[in-house]
């Protein structure tokens, strides 16, 4: 047995471990800018979208793919990204961080059920595993979602809501682009977060645009969100996505605990216990996957 590791291999599992590394910190520093939604889409969307579309324009590979964008396909992505942008960002205003990150877990599920009918891929029995006990987990965490400390005091339902819509629609997006590989990712990314921005402006109060921690929110929009795209941008292009979305579990993890650290928000046992069905049953569901890639190339 050959337990060896290609050097490509090795380069795109450590380019997206330090995307995802990056990005968990994401939701504290939204907590600490104190923002209303509209404002937090507003500065997140723009600062994000200008970050990424000046990055990928010095690369050939996205400069070369940028007509595909204008395909209908690429607008569908534009318009999904938009709205799992809104849900996300809506959801950790309305509730605790760790429920919506648990929700926001699922989004390889709900990818596995959309290549189903645009794809046509076949469902395997370990999808639908999956699902159940990732339903399972999303409920226990709902259920016990009030009881979380110095969380916001906003509708847990409605939260859950907006966790599991942010979450269906990036794994629409993310089927859409294996459907149209010659879309550029990163490109058509800060294209969606600027578009998301300017949305908000328009619905943005002027009294609340500055009102709260700018330097927070800016430095999750020019920093965090830009670095952490990229590094899980590029290594697509080194390892398999099953791979990266392993390593996006990271954040669901260690997203509640950097909050946890910088505001004391605190969930209750039961809520961190339905987390861990999610994470696990996710993270059997990617190896599950791995295993099987590994086996159909033998």
């Amino acid at each position: 047995m050959n337990f060896s590791i290609s050097g490509n291999l090795f380069k795109g599992i450590g380019i997206a471990s330090i995307g995802a590394l990056i990005l968990s910190p994401d939701t504290l520093f939204m907590r600490w800018s104190e923002m209303d939604v509209w404002s937090m889409l507003t500065w997140r969307g723009m600062e994000m979208g200008i970050v990424l579309i000046l990055f990928s324009s010095f690369f050939k590979i996205y400069r070369n793919g940028f007509k595909n964008i204008l395909s209908p396909v690429g607008l569908y992505i534009i318009i999904t990204q938009i709205i799992s942008s809104f849900f996300f960002t809506y959801g950790i205003a309305e509730t605790s961080v760790s429920l919506i990150l648990f929700c926001l877990a699922t989004s390889p599920i709900f990818a596995s059920l959309f290549s189903i009918f645009i794809l046509n891929e076949k469902t395997t029995k370990a999808t639908w595993i999956t699902a159940f006990f990732a339903l399972i987990g999303v409920g226990v965490s709902v259920i016990h979602g009030n009881d979380v400390i110095n969380a916001p005091q906003g509708n847990v339902l409605v939260g859950a809501i907006c966790g599991i819509s942010a979450s269906a629609s990036l794994g629409l997006s993310l089927v859409l682009l294996r459907l149209k590989p010659n879309i550029p990712a990163m490109t058509i990314t800060g294209i969606s977060a600027l578009g998301n921005g300017v949305i908000a402006f328009l619905f943005v109060a002027p009294n609340l645009l500055f009102e709260g921690d700018i330097i927070s929110i800016s430095f999750s929009g020019l920093v965090i969100l830009p670095i952490s795209f990229a590094c899980l941008t590029f290594a697509t292009r080194y390892t398999q996505a099953s791979n990266i979305g392993l390593l996006m579990l990271l954040e669901t993890a260690l997203g509640p605990f950097w909050v946890w650290l910088g505001t004391n928000e605190t969930p209750n046992f039961l809520m961190i216990l339905g987390g861990v069905i999610i994470i696990l049953s996710l993270a059997w569901y990617i190896l599950v996957d791995q295993i099987k890639i590994s086996f159909s190339k033998k």
